[in-house]
């Protein structure tokens, strides 16, 4: 199936399978919120690096690890990159810390808006009348679900603008998405893993857990929190790599669309009729993007 697949299905696949995954994972960090948010944070950023690593390394491409940085401009591109996502994750793991669901999801709202002007202004890309019309769509109920806040959504706007301005970093470099994410990654790991070594035997005097709470619970949560934390992000590269902002932008509306259900219909939170018609605006975005996407080709 994939191997007759072209670079563009790929990267729409990809596309769309990663704000999916990221549209469900509040589920599973809202779990991990019964532990410290800043070692959630640290064990996140450091078995993420192990798990994109190793695969790198057991499929025989280790080397690329140190041969795929050429230029001075790809060293600071992915150290900015890593600076950002690890500003986004610490806003994300705050919201749901905070039960604030909803200004999460409403974050990643912001993201796609904020990708497709990027994407217009930085890379002199196009939108053809129905990509306008999603747009607009797109804007209408993001602008429905502002007027429902009751003060500046600070956490939201963060999660946003670090998560855009980090796709327009990944996409001027362009390496590769899954090398590119090992090296990004292992640049944050050795700060987190200091931490995490200075909380365990000098903050808690060597009587606490370097694994969370040290039960074979908190091991496994620690350790998955790498695999849940990456995978979805390859996937965000990938498409990234393959297609154009402007539609990638578009279809990241899957993942807070799926926050808002996980938030409505599993932690019960209030949704209104706002809620309802602003939900509707973006789905119908959705709708003329997907009709937009390229039929399946055989070679």
């Amino acid at each position: 199936m994939f191997s007759n697949a072209s670079p563009r299905q790929l990267g729409v696949m990809a596309a769309i399978a990663s704000p999916v995954l990221w549209g469900i994972c509040p589920i599973f960090f809202h779990f991990l919120m019964a532990y410290a948010l800043d070692e959630v944070l640290a064990h996140r950023a450091i078995w993420a690096a192990v798990f994109i690593a190793g695969l790198l390394v057991l499929s025989g491409d280790g080397r690329k690890l140190f041969t795929t940085i050429e230029t001075k401009k790809q060293l600071g591109g992915l150290f900015l990159g890593a600076c950002l996502v690890t500003t986004n994750w610490t806003a994300f793991l705050y919201a749901i810390d905070r039960d604030q669901i909803i200004e999460s999801a409403f974050g990643y709202f912001i993201y796609p808006l904020l990708a497709i002007a990027l994407g217009l202004v930085l890379f002199g890309e196009k939108l053809d009348r129905r990509g306008w019309l999603a747009l607009s769509a797109a804007t209408i109920g993001v602008l429905i679900k502002a007027t429902q806040l009751d003060d500046v959504p600070y956490i939201a706007l963060l999660i946003g603008a670090s998560f855009a301005v980090y796709a327009v970093v990944r996409k001027r470099i362009n390496i590769d998405a899954f090398t590119g994410m090992a090296v990004e990654l292992l640049m944050i790991a050795p700060f987190m893993l200091g931490y995490l070594l200075y909380v365990t035997f000098v903050q808690n005097s060597g009587s606490g857990s370097f694994f969370l709470d040290g039960t074979s619970y908190g091991v496994v949560m620690a350790l998955a929190s790498g695999i849940v934390t990456s995978v979805p992000l390859v996937l965000f590269h990938m498409g990234n790599r393959f297609l154009a902002l402007s539609l990638t932008g578009f279809l990241f509306y899957i993942n807070p669309s799926l926050q808002l259900l996980v938030g409505i219909f599993i932690f019960n939170e209030p949704f209104s009729l706002e809620d309802l018609l602003a939900f509707g605006f973006i789905w119908a975005a959705l709708l003329f993007q997907f009709a937009r996407l390229p039929k399946h080709q055989t070679t």
